[in-house]
């Protein structure tokens, strides 16, 4: 019983001090709660800064796309939510460059943390860049 008492100590001392017991997770600035353990259906945002700043560019429209993660039972984990992958779907057929005034959203939900989803939405303005 103390073995197990102190395994248990151990364990709870290394998520604290890793941050991973934190109440507050701080992304970019942003503050936010970290994933409950029983269910979470939360929103979070991300700062982004322009690369377009002192480079001449044509506005062609206003550009979005959504890629989910998945995780079961915290053992297995599937999906490309990258911002690489996100920018070339939103810039698909656009014949744009980039992306600018970029806006990047959460949606996590969790359910018993037997399926936990986390959905990245991206938002901005595609842009050719001029020579």
């Amino acid at each position: 019983m103390k073995k197990a008492t102190l395994l248990a100590a151990l364990v709870l001392a290394g998520m604290t001090f890793t941050g991973c017991m934190s109440s507050i997770n701080v992304n970019n600035g942003i503050a936010s709660c970290p994933p409950g353990s029983l269910f979470s259906e939360m929103k979070a945002a991300t700062l982004v800064q322009d690369r377009a700043e002192g480079r001449s560019y044509t506005v062609v429209k206003k550009v979005s796309a959504q890629a989910t993660t998945t995780n079961f039972l915290g053992l297995v984990s599937q999906g490309d939510a990258s911002y690489a992958t996100l920018k070339a779907q939103a810039l698909r057929g656009t014949g744009a460059d980039d992306i600018i005034d970029l806006e990047i959203d959460y949606t996590h939900n969790n359910i018993l943390g037997i399926v936990n989803k986390v959905t990245t939405v991206i938002n901005g303005t595609a842009v050719k860049y001029t020579k």
